[in-house]
């Protein structure tokens, strides 16, 4: 069930100090720029075969070989005269552990209240940089069934005070590619900075309008962002 315990006084929060609030998007893409300058990333396209630690089951599915992450299976869809053709089969991403997706906040004397974008670095991405929430991880991931670091900021999911809950709601994932999949959406507004661990090399504070001005540019801003401002 969705939360909402504080939402309102952020909503007014915000409007508070708004004459304090930066507006300019290009602070924020000059550091990416300067991190895309520095960026030891890559990816190509490869056969599935040669996928390492995935494999086909006995029904042709592929999956991981931990049984975590997702698998890529089929649907076969009945549509009667809702789509442009009445049946068909298609390959879906089947996840049966959703995500988290977390924005956080904070309060800034001189810039009002701000929100850390993490830029994300996805095989995908156009650019390869996209500015996305705060924390974007699934519970695989927070129970490190890779066997890799513990997702950036985790702490602040995991943190019993110095944290507020502003809302909380699970979103459908897109299902025309995701099988029946939603991801639980945050706003947490930090009260004590000291519980951050994680460095910040990769992270930028913005206002609400900066994230707004950035939502205008191509191939920046993760669409993740504009579904969990989209209540304040």
């Amino acid at each position: 069930m969705a939360e909402a315990p504080y939402l309102d006084w952020l909503r007014e929060h915000i409007r508070s100090q708004a004459e304090f609030e930066p507006r300019d998007p290009q602070p924020v893409l000059n550091w990416r720029n300067e991190l895309l300058k520095e960026l030891a990333f890559s990816a190509e396209l490869i056969g599935l075969d040669a996928a390492r630690g995935w494999k086909r089951d006995q029904k042709g599915n592929i999956v991981h070989e931990t049984g975590q992450f997702f698998s890529v299976e089929a649907a076969r869809i009945i549509g009667g005269n809702l789509r442009e053709v009445s049946s068909w089969d298609q390959p879906i991403y089947n996840q049966q552990e959703g995500g988290v997706l977390a924005l956080v906040a904070r309060d800034s004397p001189t810039s009002g209240v701000e929100f850390l974008l993490q830029a994300k670095a996805e095989p995908g991405n156009i650019g390869w940089l996209q500015l996305c929430p705060t924390i974007q991880c699934t519970w695989s991931n927070l129970k490190r069934a890779h066997e890799g670091r513990m997702p950036t900021l985790a702490e602040l999911l995991l943190a019993e005070k110095g944290v507020r809950l502003i809302y909380r709601a699970e979103h459908n994932e897109e299902g025309g590619r995701f099988w029946r999949k939603s991801n639980d959406n945050r706003i947490l507004f930090v009260t004590d900075e000291k519980l951050i661990q994680t460095h910040q090399e990769y992270f930028y504070w913005v206002s609400l309008s900066q994230i707004k001005a950035l939502a205008l540019i191509d191939n920046v801003l993760s669409p993740f962002v504009k579904t969990i401002i989209a209540p304040i």
